[in-house]
């Protein structure tokens, strides 16, 4: 039997090769990821973002979490570099008695790559980008919206015919 349109069985196996590994890398988001603690932790995740690792996360933001001293807003007590499904606050700040917590969140590649205090950053890969705009990015209807098993269910029988 011929392969339907002139197809081989090899091009019909890569072309479902792309198309898994390409729907398995559209949800990826990737995120800077790291924490400091004043006293105890270097200051790479704090000052420079580039420096650190870089995680390929499936969740729907990366984030920052700044915690300064209510008293002395130059110091800075922890931060966080992460991905998360939920963020505590999608952008905003918290006080208490004694620090203001600073909450960033963003759906672009690397977006987490700012100080902490800012809305987001628009070039995802350094952090210094132009600040305060919107940025587009992932939403909850972007993504894989699709199941592959009809995919498999119609493929594996073509490739079977063809042997």
């Amino acid at each position: 039997m011929n392969p339907p349109l002139g197809l081989s069985k090899s091009l019909l196996f890569t072309g479902l090769c792309i198309a898994l590994m390409s729907a398995t890398l559209s949800n990826a988001l990737d995120c800077y990821a790291c924490s400091y603690l004043d006293g105890y932790s270097d200051t790479f995740c704090l000052n420079n973002a580039s420096a650190v690792r870089v995680i390929n996360c499936t969740k729907k933001y990366c984030v920052t979490v700044r915690q300064e001293l209510l008293r002395n807003s130059s110091k800075v007590m922890s931060f966080l570099r992460d991905c998360q499904d939920e963020p505590v606050m999608l952008y905003g700040n918290r006080p208490d008695e004694t620090f203001r917590t600073y909450y960033t969140s963003c759906q672009q590649n690397r977006c987490n790559g700012h100080n902490g205090r800012v809305k987001n950053s628009t070039n995802g890969a350094g952090g210094s980008g132009i600040h305060n705009a919107i940025v587009p990015g992932k939403n909850a209807g972007q993504g894989v919206s699709f199941s592959l098993w009809p995919l498999f269910l119609f493929l594996i029988p073509a490739l079977w015919q063809l042997t």
